[in-house]
């Protein structure tokens, strides 16, 4: 007549695993980048941190100076099309497949000075999708919105 512990710790898990599923979102979709955030070493933690309010000022100014634009599709057969135009300059169109394992997506960037450039998605909603980009061991936060 009662329910075993065993069953009911099951049917927990499988609820638990269902909503995950739901919840889940997908990279696929056209993005629109909308700011970066950068970072720097902070040697007294050895960790990465924001950078001081006036780089970042800077960094920002000078985008919207030059025209900076970057719009991103990711298809669901893991291909993705990334157009950036800047003012005055024709567009760069890159062409290329990605992988997505967990929250690490690699768009098969090419090696600088034999290191590799690390994507993980920090943030994925049906919204807005947020990446941990890591070049040349310089972290810097990349804003997307789904259009």
């Amino acid at each position: 007549m009662g329910i075993s512990f065993s069953k009911v710790i099951i049917t927990m898990i499988c609820v638990l695993l269902w909503t995950n599923q739901c919840e889940a979102q997908s990279v696929v979709g056209k993005w629109t980048r909308n700011t970066a955030k950068l970072f720097t070493w902070d040697k007294s933690t050895d960790k990465q941190v924001p950078v001081s309010e006036q780089t970042q000022k800077q960094y920002n100014e000078a985008i919207a100076k030059n025209g900076y634009e970057e719009t991103l599709e990711m298809k669901s057969d893991n291909t993705f099309i990334s157009t950036v135009t800047t003012t005055g300059a024709e567009p760069r169109i890159r062409n290329g497949k990605y992988t997505l394992t967990g929250k690490d997506l690699d768009m098969n960037i090419p090696l600088v000075h034999d290191q590799k450039t690390t994507i993980t998605i920090h943030t994925l909603t049906d919204k807005e999708m947020v990446w941990d980009l890591l070049f040349m061991n310089k972290l810097t936060e990349i804003f997307y919105t789904r259009n």
